[in-house]
């Protein structure tokens, strides 16, 4: 019975961990991606830090604060994100560290202006018409 039981215990916290994963790396990107198609370059970094916070939320189980940090480069931005799952014993088949089972993930896009895109489009489509037509 007790084998039962730390099975079912073992079960329930590595589903914990596996959610939390998928999670942790879908707001990160989604972070990452909503930044990356601000209209200035100046706002990419000011919009991913202010919505941090909401979109990490309160929606991850046995995790008790997600932190993230942001790294912009000229033509990238990258959203990592961290917590540890809360787990009842130190050491729980050597996953932990000091705080319960760590998870890191990170999500990157291309910081894109879909202004300028959509123009540089249109000029190569003029230029096409003229040349060909």
């Amino acid at each position: 019975m007790p084998w039962v039981i730390f099975l079912f215990a073992f079960l329930i916290y590595a589903c914990f961990y596996l959610y939390d994963k998928c999670v942790l790396f879908q707001d990160a990107y989604v972070l990452a991606l909503r930044g990356s198609v601000q209209k200035e370059e100046a706002e990419v970094l000011e919009y991913v830090n202010g919505h941090m916070s909401k979109q990490f939320g309160s929606k991850y189980f046995g995790v008790g604060r997600v932190e993230g940090r942001v790294e912009k480069s000229k033509t990238e931005i990258k959203v990592i994100g961290s917590c540890s799952v809360k787990i009842p014993f130190d050491n729980f088949l050597t996953f932990s560290k000091e705080g319960g089972w760590q998870i890191s993930m990170q999500a990157a896009a291309q910081i894109i202006n879909p202004t300028k895109v959509i123009r540089k489009c249109r000029m190569a489509e003029n230029i096409i018409e003229k040349v060909g037509g």
